[in-house]
């Protein structure tokens, strides 16, 4: 499977991003207004360190960011580097379980702690392979994502790298399916969230020969 993925620019310091294309990612530098990394337009993801999970506890900026991971419609997930009970902050441990309980209840965000950077990294992938299995979900769930609204987009937004956000921006801008397909490299790329990478992906797919 070949992972495509958005990174936020201020992560290009943590070295995931790196890491990630060492791993044999498609990684793309952008600026998200929300969450750290984004997976095909189905799965946005907020990485913090322990230390950080715990000061955004403090000072409130932690629910501001489910707020925002929710306004997205993609599902979100929170990964915590090492142990946010150990952190040398003045907070109680039963503080910091309240807030992990309303954000995994109330809010409906996972959140998935992780030993480190490359931990984080194999969590990212992992997270990223299981958009490759669209149908385990609505099979164990009972039924489809509300997001699916037509035909058209469930088509659309099946086709490789392209999540439910891209296959309306696609929708959008070529109005048609025959258009997308119709499309050239260059004029794929200039829908926001396709980049050469995918954009090559999607040509060579829609002109790929059956054997």
């Amino acid at each position: 499977m070949n992972i495509t993925l958005v990174a936020d620019n201020r992560e290009k310091l943590s070295g995931i991003p790196g890491m990630l294309a060492n791993k044999g990612a498609d990684v793309t530098m952008m600026q998200l207004a929300t969450g750290d990394y984004m997976i095909n337009d189905e799965i946005i993801i907020e990485r913090k360190t322990s230390t950080d999970f715990v000061a955004s506890i403090i000072n409130g900026r932690l629910l501001k960011q489910c707020a925002g991971l929710r306004k997205t419609k993609m599902i979100p997930l929170i990964i915590v580097e090492g142990n946010p009970f150990q952190t040398g902050n003045n907070i109680k441990p039963e503080a910091i379980k309240g807030v992990l309980l309303s954000v995994s209840l109330q809010w409906q965000i996972p959140v998935i702690r992780s030993s480190g950077k490359n931990d984080t990294a194999n969590l990212i992938l992992m997270a990223a392979r299981q958009t490759e299995f669209p149908s385990y979900f609505v099979k164990r769930t009972g039924r489809k994502p509300k997001r699916i609204t037509t035909q058209r987009h469930f088509f659309v937004q099946n086709m490789p790298g392209v999540g439910p956000a891209i296959a309306h921006r696609l929708l959008a801008h070529f109005k048609t399916i025959k258009g997308i397909i119709s499309a050239d490299v260059k004029s794929l790329q200039t829908v926001e969230g396709i980049g050469k990478g995918k954009a090559n992906k999607l040509f060579e797919f829609f002109r790929m020969e059956s054997k």
